[in-house]
C-alpha cells in the first residue's frame, strides 16, 4: 500500500473519532494532502457532526474541490441526501466550477423537491451555466418547473421557482 494511500485510510479513520481535535487535525490533513476517496468521508461526517466549526471546514473544502470529474460521485448524494447535504454540494458545484450543463433536468428536480437554501444554489449553479444546452433537457426542465410553480405556495420559494423557469426559457431561445 501507497503512502499516500496509508495517509487516506488515516484520515478516513480520524474523521470517526470521538475527538474532536483528531478531526480537526484530519481536516486539515484532507486540505493539504487529500483526494477525492475522501468526499463521501466528509459527507458523512457532515451529516453526522453538530459541531458548526467542523461543518463551516466542510463546506471550505468543498468549495475548493479541484477535480471535476468528483461531479459523478456527488451526483447520487445530490439526488438523495437530505436538504443540508443538497445545499452543501450545491454550493460545492458552483463555487468548484463543476458542468451540471448535462444534468439540467436533475438539478431541477433536486431544486424543486428541496428547501429555501436549496433552491437558491441551485438557482446559482443554473444561472452560472454555459452550454450548449439539449433541447430535450430544457423542455423536460420547464416542465418540471411549470408543475412546481402550480404547486408551490410559498412566495419565496415561488420567486425563486420562476426565476429557474426564466433562466431556462432564455437557455432555450439560443436554439
Amino acid at each position: 500500500m501507497s503512502t499516500q494511500q496509508k495517509l487516506i485510510n488515516q484520515i478516513k479513520k480520524d474523521f470517526l473519532s470521538a475527538d474532536r481535535s483528531v478531526i480537526t487535525k484530519a481536516l486539515s490533513k484532507t486540505r493539504a494532502k487529500g483526494n477525492e476517496q475522501l468526499i463521501l468521508p466528509l459527507l458523512e461526517l457532515y451529516k453526522s457532526t453538530q459541531i458548526e466549526e467542523i461543518k463551516k471546514e466542510i463546506k471550505s473544502i468543498f468549495s475548493e474541490l479541484k477535480k471535476k470529474n468528483v461531479l459523478d460521485t456527488l451526483l447520487p448524494e445530490l439526488e438523495y441526501g437530505s436538504n443540508e447535504v443538497k445545499e452543501l454540494i450545491l454550493f460545492s458545484i458552483w463555487s468548484s466550477g463543476m458542468d451540471m450543463t448535462d444534468h439540467i433536468p436533475l438539478l431541477i428536480e433536486i431544486c424543486i423537491s428541496g428547501n429555501f437554501m436549496v433552491i437558491l444554489e441551485g438557482l446559482t449553479v443554473l444561472e452560472n451555466l454555459e452550454g450548449p444546452f439539449n433541447e430535450d433537457d430544457l423542455f423536460q426542465a420547464s416542465t418540471l418547473l411549470q408543475e412546481a410553480l402550480y404547486e408551490t405556495s410559498e412566495s419565496k420559494e415561488k420567486e425563486l421557482i420562476q426565476s429557474m423557469y426564466d433562466i431556462i426559457l432564455e437557455f432555450g431561445k439560443s436554439y
